[in-house]
């Protein structure tokens, strides 16, 4: 009997390019090492700029909307601006570079975008039970041309596929990329755009798509209405999943907070982090500084565990968003991007991040009644997530976080 997925993610990722006017087979075993060897080089240069990344762009969101969901993809934002850094050029491309994460007195450029590269060729493979899906898209005005150098580089190192679009017809340009996203999100997100710079020449696009399996699901008739307790004066209700089973489980008593690992089928999981009540900024500053010992304190346990049933969605303005992190010169008139089309009349004019959550239980527990011991004298202790807690999705593959947020009001 199959196991219905239920969790499903999606999320897309734009920037827009306007103009502005402004300034100026191997030879031997040794070489399949080699190359080998090169490919892991760059792919490890990635992976902590990612992470880094993630945790500071979180931490910003979590400081500025104090009391909001929060839910973004960090990968796939990285991945667009990545793209995006093949046209860029002196302090627009150091600006990028940092705010992302980077050392750029310690990695370079080539081996930057072959990391990407080697991170998009583990992420779009086969996966069974999980999909898991990376797309990128030029959509270039027909009436410009680019450099070819940013063409091959976009198509060879990013995959992206490049799509010709007439900015004229700014309702029609509109929707035919929103067409594209809505067709690579699976029809989770029909409408990144709303409308566009008549003067843009360039929008480039990035969407992630990801849908996965509980390894034990929960089962339907479980979920029962409880509180949810938004704050000291705010309770909702919710359809709160019910499962007892074995579970990677932290408390992490330094800090206040309880760390459970749930596992899809595959190599990927949901870590959830549940704050003690009043703690949840105190937790989300310590996340800054995740050491191993938090690794560590992990244990199998048999618990309870209650999860809420949930569907939120988010907008992020990413001009806004990424100028504290240092990001500013790409968005204003001392943008370069000379590496697009060969002359710095460019800048990005917009940045909208959008995704999409749906938590549920659909499906059936195809061994419901196997291994479960429950008695009187010894019940596993509950762990309920019924108050503000953080969600991580990790792809352990490519050791990145695909989406991370923070769900203060499942009804929101």
């Amino acid at each position: 009997m199959r196991l219905f997925l239920f969790v499903c993610l999606s999320q897309a990722l734009l920037c827009t390019l306007v103009c502005c006017h402004h300034g100026g087979p191997h030879d031997d075993d040794d070489d399949d090492h080699n190359h080998h060897a090169s490919e892991a080089k760059a792919f490890l240069q990635v992976v902590p700029a990612n992470i880094k990344f993630s945790y500071k762009f979180y931490s910003h969101l979590a400081a500025a909307y104090p009391h909001d969901n929060l839910f973004f993809s960090p990968l796939s934002i990285s991945i667009a601006f990545s793209l995006l850094s093949i046209g860029a050029k002196s302090n627009t491309l150091s600006q990028i570079r940092e705010g992302f994460g980077f050392n750029t007195s310690l990695v370079s450029e080539e081996d930057i975008h072959k990391g990407f590269q080697q991170l998009l060729h583990i992420i779009n493979q086969p996966k069974g039970d999980l999909q898991l899906d990376i797309a990128n898209a030029l959509f270039i005005d027909n009436k410009q041309k680019l450099l070819d150098k940013f063409l091959d580089d976009a198509k060879n190192l990013y995959h992206s596929e490049v799509i010709s679009t007439d900015f004229q017809k700014i309702k029609e340009a509109v929707e035919q990329i929103n067409s594209f996203v809505e067709k690579k999100t699976n029809g989770k997100i029909k409408e990144l755009l709303d409308s566009l710079d008549p003067l843009t020449v360039l929008v480039i696009v990035n969407t992630i798509f990801f849908k996965g399996s509980w390894e034990n699901s929960f089962n339907v008739n479980h979920t029962k209405e409880e509180d949810f307790h938004v704050d000291e004066n705010t309770v909702v209700k919710v359809p709160m999943m019910n499962r007892q089973g074995k579970y990677q489980v932290a408390f992490i008593q330094e800090i206040g907070c309880t760390v459970v690992h749930v596992p899809y089928k595959g190599n990927t999981s949901a870590i959830f982090i549940l704050p003690d009540a009043g703690k949840l900024h105190d937790v989300e500053k310590a996340l800054q500084n995740v050491s191993e010992a938090w690794t560590k304190q992990m244990t199998s346990r048999d618990i309870l565990l209650s999860i809420p049933k949930f569907s939120i969605s988010a907008e992020l303005d990413l001009l806004k968003e990424l100028q504290p992190l240092g990001i500013t010169d790409v968005f204003s008139d001392r943008a370069d991007l000379s590496g697009i089309r060969g002359e710095s009349n460019l800048i990005v004019s917009k940045a909208v991040h959008k995704a999409v959550l749906n938590v549920d239980e659909e499906g059936t527990e195809a061994t419901a009644a196997t291994g479960i011991g429950i008695t009187k004298l010894s019940l596993p202790p509950r762990i309920k997530f019924n108050r503000p807690f953080i969600l991580t999705i990790v792809d352990k593959d490519i050791s990145t976080a695909l989406f991370t947020g923070r769900i203060t009001n499942p009804n929101k």
